[in-house]
């Protein structure tokens, strides 16, 4: 389909690759990758820098960003669920945001994924990519066995496969598996694969990953496509446990201050005659709890199991009385890898 070399920028000094098709290839293949990565705007897609044109102005080649070292065949397999969840973590963030541009990339690969020069990992190879804002089809069986979800099998002769993002879900959860296992369940690499896979569960890869990331990641190879999770929820969910424990919150009123984190996880705030309430830190957020009397939080009535948010005022005391104001600001820090 296409051939890549690495060359040299003279002009910024710096390396890039330079994909041009084959004697013979579909240009649509090209044309395809060039218009997903103009699309895309993620720290985890690789980038363009420029197009080759021939001389009647047709599109022959795509200047790209390199990214020097192996793929994710080489990476060494996750002993446990840390090292599990910092890797799976930036491919997860990176379909996410290939989906939010509307995007099917339709072959996520261990192969098709590389760590820059700054250990950012970023995915590549989009010649099969296809807009998803609009209904996306092909002509027979297309992508990689044992990635390929079922719903890429079910063309009869001559009719189309049509496909969404559901198909990189599947991927995503093969991608992981491979990673960890070394190799595919000889299950998923039927053609179709054969589902349920027994194999496909990661809960046996007994190295420790939160029951429900297990359940969530699980539902990657669902046979209805509807029943997979969604990259963006996948990402949020692997992203709250990288960050366990790792918030913080500071109670202030004028009487008192307070942190609350994983060292100090419950706090009570009450004032005699006015109300009283708990605030405990679960690893994941703020709860509130074993509310009595009034108490309101940013001008709400607040109830047992409230989740604070980034930042609040909390009430003590109806409205027709004195009342204590108590403010309550949660750090929510980012995923650093």
């Amino acid at each position: 389909m296409s051939e890549a070399v690495v060359c040299t920028d003279t002009h910024l000094e710096r390396q890039v690759v330079i994909k041009s098709l084959k004697p013979g290839a579909d240009s649509k293949r090209i044309l395809d990758e060039l218009a997903a990565l103009q699309s895309i705007r993620s720290k985890h897609v690789v980038q363009i820098y420029d197009v080759i044109r021939d001389s009647s102005g047709n599109v022959v080649g795509i200047v790209e960003e390199y990214l020097p070292g192996d793929d994710l065949t080489s990476v060494s397999s996750p002993k446990n669920a840390d090292e599990f969840l910092r890797l799976a973590y930036p491919i997860a963030e990176g379909i996410a945001d290939i989906h939010t541009h509307n995007r099917v990339h339709r072959d996520i690969k261990r192969q098709n994924m590389k760590f820059d020069a700054e250990d950012c990992l970023k995915i590549f190879d989009f010649g099969l990519a296809r807009d998803a804002a609009v209904e996306a089809s092909t002509m027979g069986e297309i992508g990689t066995p044992g990635y390929m979800a079922p719903e890429l099998f079910s063309a009869t002769k001559g009719t189309k496969v049509v496909f969404d993002k559901e198909v990189d879900v599947f991927a995503f959860g093969a991608t992981l598996l491979a990673i960890t296992l070394g190799t595919l369940p000889k299950d998923l690499k039927e053609v179709p694969p054969k589902l349920p896979c027994a194999e496909a569960d990661f809960a046996k890869l007994g190295i420790g990953i939160p029951a429900p990331l297990v359940s969530l990641l699980n539902k990657c190879f669902a046979i209805k496509a509807s029943d997979r999770p969604t990259m963006p929820s996948i990402a949020s969910s692997i992203g709250q446990f990288l960050l366990q424990n790792k918030h913080r919150a500071l109670i202030a009123s004028n009487s008192r201050t307070d942190v609350l984190d994983s060292t100090n996880a419950v706090v009570q705030l009450s004032v005699q005659g006015q109300g009283s309430l708990n605030i405990s830190y679960t690893g994941f957020e703020f709860v509130v709890w074993n509310v009595t009397g009034h108490v309101s939080i940013n001008n709400i009535p607040t109830s047992n199991g409230y989740v604070l948010p980034g930042s609040c005022v909390i009430v003590l005391g109806p409205a027709s009385s004195f009342r204590t104001f108590v403010t309550v600001d949660v750090s929510h820090p980012e995923v650093s890898l």
